[in-house]
């Protein structure tokens, strides 16, 4: 198996009209996504730091705790057909009081793309292509502060993706109150 590489920009835009493309579509790519290289396993990005306001938790609406996704598995690697994103877990940990907070990546996207979602009719013809060898990519944004109750608290969180035995690389995201406007 290839050594699993994969690129990252810690300093692009995590800001909403970066995402304007992907608004009802978690699993497009933009620029913050990661990009795999070669290999199999899971890579993500975030932010260095996310600003939040006032309040008990982190509100989507102030804070953009933005975390890209990026898989790039097998068919059917780990008995998953081709649908690696609906079991992977996003795991966000507070480093000072070491709590930790994680969501199914498919509770992530719940809200946008699977709401009218109706499964293929039962009499649907199989296909019969051989996938055995098939890479599958996938890809996913998710605003941690909409999916997670954090608490509105500066502190920093070590962030990671884990599915089966793979994990994917850790990030850290510093949150920072946001200053008053003169």
């Amino acid at each position: 198996m290839t050594e699993f590489k994969f690129k990252i920009d810690r300093d692009g835009s995590f800001e909403p009209e970066a995402f304007w493309l992907r608004h009802n579509n978690p699993r497009l790519s933009t620029r913050g996504t990661p990009d795999i290289i070669s290999g199999v396993g899971i890579a993500i990005n975030a932010p260095r730091e996310v600003q939040f306001s006032e309040g008990p938790l982190l509100s989507p609406k102030d804070a953009q705790f933005i975390v890209c996704v990026a898989t790039q598995f097998v068919y059917d690697m780990m008995g998953y057909g081709s649908s690696f994103m609906d079991y992977l877990t996003l795991v966000v940990v507070d480093a000072r009081t070491h709590q930790e907070y994680a969501v199914s990546a498919l509770r992530a996207e719940s809200t946008n793309i699977r709401d009218n979602y109706e499964p293929p009719p039962s009499d649907m013809p199989q296909p019969k292509t051989d996938h055995t060898n098939t890479t599958i990519g996938e890809v996913l944004r998710a605003n941690m502060a909409k999916m997670l109750d954090l608490p509105a608290v500066e502190t920093e969180y070590i962030v990671y993706a884990s599915l089966g035995p793979y994990r994917s690389n850790t990030v850290t995201v510093k949150l920072v109150r946001r200053k008053p406007s003169p």
